[in-house]
């Protein structure tokens, strides 16, 4: 009797020791220190979150083009016909459709007379980052593997301006003729007005190597 008394004595101190313990630890709350930590984490995956949606979100094409026009991101431009976009995660090289201006990148052929002018003109019409809708012909891909497109922002046909300016010459690649109109009618007001190639103070002739 004393051993089973003592057993039960024992046991009800135990168990007192154990529930004034867990009760302890069950009440003791948040300090303010950790309730700002957590903020901290939850802030930082939200953002974590919105940027990735962010730099991965579906660029949309607006009203006005055809089904098939795509909206990409600019990345750099090559030279004055030729730009690299990135779409979908993977960058593309882009050709412009039906201009042709000076070589200035060619491993196989020298910088030519206003290929660099054609370069900065471009650049001042776009900027990396820039957000450009593409639309196409009935090619488009050339045999480099380039895409052959038509090059919009929301004001301006960068084709077109390229050659108004002067610097992008009409060229006709069979059967992609989409715009080839526009660009000889903008590339006959360059003609009139004496800008880019047409330009007296050009400092070198047309077709030839510069420097």
């Amino acid at each position: 009797m004393r051993h089973q008394a003592r057993r039960r004595a024992d046991s009800g101190v135990s168990g007192d020791r154990h529930g004034s313990r867990g009760n302890r630890l069950r009440r003791q709350p948040l300090t303010r220190r950790a309730w700002a930590w957590l903020a901290v984490i939850v802030v930082a995956v939200l953002t974590a979150v919105t940027i990735h949606w962010w730099e991965n979100r579906p660029l949309e094409v607006p009203d006005g083009f055809s089904e098939d026009a795509v909206a990409v991101e600019l990345v750099r431009v090559i030279d004055g016909d030729t730009i690299v976009v990135e779409a979908d995660g993977t960058e593309e090289r882009v050709r412009l459709l039906n201009i042709d201006t000076p070589e200035t990148v060619s491993p196989h052929t020298p910088v030519e007379c206003g290929g660099p002018e054609a370069s900065e003109a471009i650049r001042g019409l776009l900027s990396p980052g820039d957000v450009v809708v593409l639309e196409f012909d009935q090619e488009q891909r050339d045999r480099y593997g380039r895409l052959l497109a038509g090059v919009f922002t929301t004001e301006l046909f960068i084709n077109e301006q390229m050659a108004l300016q002067g610097w992008g010459e009409p060229v006709y690649f069979a059967p992609n003729d989409r715009y080839l109109e526009v660009i000889q009618q903008a590339w006959g007001l360059a003609e009139e007005a004496g800008d880019g190639l047409f330009s007296e103070g050009l400092g070198c002739r047309v077709g030839e190597p510069v420097g």
